[in-house]
């Protein structure tokens, strides 16, 4: 027997009006009568499963269970929310690890670029490069470079631990005056610039921006070779 005819036999069977069974439980007459009409009242609907509760505590009758369709949700999730759950909780870790690879991948093209590095004599040439290095131990400590640049060039560097920025069009040259070392922190747009150090003209190409140069008394440094001397390809 259904829920709603049960409620209403049990009720009869005892004696009591709807009247009588709402002022003792508390429920309005109209809950009660929607309880006994409407057979998916106590088992569909969120309130009249309370009330339903209530009532059969009451009167002593098994509690209506709640009709489990192919509509409502299931406890345990479904495979859908499953795997949704489980993307929610690697999305984090799948996005880092894009961004650790993409970098990993730029660095790579970066350094994988191959580093020229061009020195040009520009008053005298000499047959044997120890020539130059021995004429250059007569002379007087060198003191000062000239920038040349060939396009945009933006430079952040150190002269003797002041820092300083230089922004340099095309054709445009700067002599910087030190007196113990330049250092370069950073050369935007290095394949267009060219340092002139005591009569040699040094030109590193084959990268945009270049890092770790600097001059001072013995010659132009990058990487910590001195390219006057002689430099590794990079």
């Amino acid at each position: 027997m259904k829920f709603n005819e049960t409620l209403r036999l049990e009720r009869e069977t005892r004696g009591f009006s709807l009247e009588r069974l709402s002022q003792e439980l508390d429920i309005p007459v109209y809950i009660l009568e929607k309880l006994e009409n409407d057979e998916d009242f106590s088992t569909k609907d969120s309130y009249g499963r309370l009330y339903a509760k209530k009532v059969a505590k009451f009167l002593n009758i098994d509690i209506p269970q709640e009709n489990k369709d192919e509509n409502m949700i299931p406890k345990n999730p479904g495979i859908d929310t499953k795997v949704l759950n489980v993307f929610v909780k690697l999305f984090p870790h799948t996005v880092a690890g894009l961004v650790l690879l993409l970098f990993i991948y730029a660095n790579a093209n970066l350094f994988n670029k191959t580093t020229n590095i061009q020195i040009n004599q520009i008053k005298q040439s000499y047959s044997n490069p120890s020539d130059f290095q021995n004429q250059r131990e007569t002379q007087n400590p060198i003191d000062h470079i000239t920038l040349i640049s060939e396009g945009d060039v933006w430079i952040t560097m150190n002269v003797d631990g002041e820092k300083t920025i230089i922004n340099l069009k095309e054709g445009e040259s700067k002599t910087v005056y030190f007196t113990n070392k330049v250092t370069f922190e950073t050369i935007g747009n290095a394949d267009k610039l060219k340092i002139v150090f005591d009569e040699q003209e040094v030109k590193i190409s084959g990268r945009e921006i270049i890092h770790n140069v600097f001059v001072d008394s013995e010659g132009v440094f990058y990487n910590g070779y001195n390219v006057l001397r002689g430099v590794p390809k990079i």
